[in-house]
């Protein structure tokens, strides 16, 4: 297979190295997405070529921007003799026949080369709409520059490829998910599928539509895997996963989200009394795949668990299921987090209900399972979301996480993490957890965020401040004692000095010895046994 150049290609540049930016779009919840392209397809962006191989499509092309990408395409597509790698600038188009699909999922701030027009956001989705056939479906994703990732994150270091495009300072691009989808149906298109991608737009880990995200019946579920997944690797400002089941609590998960990606179709005008659009059949048109069968059906949610794709999909008769990569299904838990359950029994001080939900948890066999990782349902089962691990290292997660939250005033005397630990164990019942060796795995399991050190920092700081004013306490209270013998030694010393001392001494002395010379004769005149 060869590359096809059409205008505005780049010579030195890639984007799937990662040496000039964020690397391809990558991640496993990706696939059941391209399963459902269909027809004619086009790939526009920088994609993992593993995930490539997830399209079924037989017409497939792929545009980027740089050549040594689009070579490296072209040797992982050799196999596939329907497969064109095209590199050049997305205006370049323009000539190419329509399209059935069209597949943008690292957006479009990427597509723009040195060698082309500055496009904004609106005249690159025209340019995608443009090469859609009608009836056509395209794949956007498009990154929320007031998401989760960015609210934690620290100040961003300029990457080469930041050298185009005005980003969230675009005026065409739709900010908020209303917004976007609004300016979708502006273009022409129908927006049939959305999803909220987290923990990042570049690599998302669970993909969820927003109506599940205000579904409260999944919202335990949610809170354990997202958190899960937006698990810092790196510090942050503060620690995503509050963040995450703050958002869920309040309604805003999906505002808050890191990136969406919608499916779309453009609308298709009227086929009028012959039928066929475009000479293709009606069935095409309405959003069938090429040859009238329907795409696959998408999930409510793709999650990553434990190393799989787990999906949420309808229940035929109501309700959620969860279904794993071997078609294995079950119910959706429905609760409460245990872990969230445990903080609001802290916060109302309502230390039965504390051991109601310790003691269960610590004797059972999920003793292991991480506190935020385990379900509570209504008939008070403990449903585990995650494997299990050393019990003593699951109560020093949740000792940890109730400090990052600024919770350490519910209890007695957490001076820290092990303490509190130890408390919690006392709780529920079980025996002491030995404090962790020097040089273990530390107390905190994730990488700390700015806040939570600061927070851990003036902790410190108040329990030094208290040591110190006990120690200064102590000084001066060993000082006034010794102030005060020293005072009673001198009286004591001035008062021997006297004559009416000196003459007590003396009649002291002499009873001492008329006692020990009567003792002498009595001993003497006595009879012996």
């Amino acid at each position: 297979m060869t590359v096809r150049p059409i205008g505005g290609e780049m010579q030195v540049w890639s984007d799937l190295d990662g040496r000039h930016g964020p690397g391809p779009v990558r991640g496993e919840v990706l696939a059941p997405l391209l399963a459902t392209v269909t027809g004619r397809t086009l790939v526009v962006g920088p994609l993992d070529p593993a995930l490539l191989d997830a399209v079924p499509a037989d017409d497939l092309t792929v545009l980027v921007r740089g050549v040594p990408d689009a070579e490296a395409l072209a040797t992982h597509l050799a196999d596939r003799p329907g497969a064109t790698v095209l590199c050049g600038s997305p205006e370049k188009l323009a000539t190419e026949p329509p399209y059935d699909s069209v597949v943008a999922l690292d957006g479009t701030e990427r597509l723009g080369s040195t060698e082309g027009a500055d496009l904004t956001w609106a005249e690159t989705v025209a340019l995608l709409v443009a090469v859609l056939r009608p009836g056509g479906r395209l794949l956007l994703a498009a990154e929320n520059h007031l998401g989760v990732h960015r609210l934690v994150a620290l100040p961003p270091e300029v990457t080469d490829s930041d050298w185009a495009g005005a980003g969230e300072y675009d005026p065409d691009r739709p900010a908020g998910l209303d917004r976007l989808r609004a300016g979708l149906a502006g273009a022409g298109l129908s927006v049939t599928r959305t999803y909220a991608a987290w923990p990042a737009p570049i690599a998302p880990a669970a993909l969820v539509a927003p109506e599940l995200l205000a579904d409260q019946d999944a919202a335990a579920f949610l809170r354990a895997t997202l958190g899960r997944a937006c698990a810092p690797r790196e510090t942050v400002l503060t620690d995503p996963e509050r963040l995450v089941a703050t958002a869920l609590r309040h309604g805003a998960a999906a505002t808050l989200a890191p990136a969406w990606i919608l499916q779309a179709e453009r609308i298709a005008p009227d086929p009028g009394p012959s039928g066929p659009v475009g000479g293709r059949p009606a069935a095409w048109a309405t959003g069938a795949a090429a040859g009238g069968v329907p795409s696959p059906a998408l999930p409510e949610a793709l999650v990553m668990i434990d190393g799989e794709r787990v999906e949420v999909v309808h229940r035929p008769g109501g309700g959620l299921l969860l279904r794993r990569p071997d078609g294995a299904t079950g119910a959706l838990p429905k609760g409460s987090g245990l872990e969230q359950s445990l903080i609001v029994a802290s916060v109302r001080r309502d230390l039965p209900a504390v051991r109601e939900l310790l003691r269960p948890w610590q004797a059972g066999p999920y003793a292991g399972v991480p506190a935020d990782q385990i379900v509570v349902t209504p008939g008070r089962d403990l449903v585990p979301l995650a494997p299990a691990g050393l019990p003593a290292d699951a109560v020093r997660r949740l000792a940890v996480r109730l400090l990052d939250a600024g919770l350490a005033h519910l209890w007695p005397s957490p001076a820290d993490p092990a303490e509190l630990a130890l408390t919690l164990v006392a709780l529920a019942g079980q025996a002491p957890v030995p404090a962790a060796p020097a040089g273990g795995e530390p107390d905190r399991p994730t990488v700390p965020g700015v806040r939570e050190l600061v927070a851990d920092r003036d902790r410190l700081a108040r329990e030094l401040a208290e040591a110190r004013e006990r120690e200064a306490w102590y000084e001066r209270t060993l000082v006034e004692r010794e102030t005060e013998l020293r005072r009673a030694r001198s009286l004591l010393a001035v008062l021997s000095g006297t004559p009416s001392a000196r003459a007590g001494k003396l009649v002291l002395a002499g009873a001492r010895r008329a006692r020990r010379t009567a003792g002498a004769v009595v001993r003497r005149v006595l009879p012996h046994d």
